[in-house]
C-alpha cells in the first residue's frame, strides 16, 4: 500500500470520528454542561463559560487534525495546504449542515469559521515545524 494511500485512509477514518461524535446524544451542549455541572462546584455561569471553552477547544482540534491529515494525503503538490484547509472547511460545513437532523444540535455558521480557524492555525504550525525541521537536520549534515 502506498503512503497516500495510507494517509486518505486516514483522512476517512478522522472523518467518521468527526462524524461521531457530532452524532452523538452525549456531545451536546446541554449534555456536557451537565457533566461540568456534575463534576464541579462553580455557578452555572461559569459552567456555561467552561462548557463554550471546551467545546471550541474541539473544534479547532478535531479540524486542526483533519486538516494535517489532509495535507498529508495530498502530498507536496502546489498549493497543498490551501488545498487542506479548504477541504477541512468544507467539511465542516458539510458536518455542521448534517446537525440539523440531529436531536439536540444546533447548526451554527459561527462553528464552521471556528473548524476554518482551527485548520489554517494546525496547518501553519504544522508547515512551519516542518521547515525548521527540515532546516535543523539540513544544517546537522552540513557539519558533519
Amino acid at each position: 500500500m502506498r503512503k497516500g494511500s495510507v494517509y486518505w485512509i486516514l483522512v476517512l477514518f478522522w472523518c467518521v470520528v468527526i462524524f461521531s461524535v457530532t452524532s452523538s446524544p452525549g456531545a451536546t451542549s446541554e449534555n456536557t454542561g451537565l457533566v461540568i455541572k456534575a463534576e464541579t462546584n462553580v455557578t452555572s455561569n461559569v459552567v456555561s463559560k467552561i462548557n463554550f471553552g471546551i467545546r471550541k477547544t474541539a473544534h479547532v482540534t478535531l479540524f486542526g487534525v483533519l486538516a494535517i491529515l489532509l495535507l498529508l494525503a495530498i502530498g507536496e503538490r502546489n498549493n497543498a495546504p490551501l488545498k487542506a484547509w479548504f477541504l477541512a472547511t468544507i467539511y465542516g460545513a458539510t458536518d455542521e449542515f448534517h446537525q440539523i437532523f440531529e436531536p439536540g444540535r444546533t447548526p451554527a455558521l459561527q462553528d464552521v469559521g471556528i473548524d476554518s480557524f482551527g485548520a489554517v492555525i494546525a496547518l501553519i504550525a504544522f508547515c512551519l515545524l516542518r521547515r525548521l525541521l527540515s532546516k535543523r537536520v539540513a544544517l546537522k549534515f552540513r557539519d558533519q
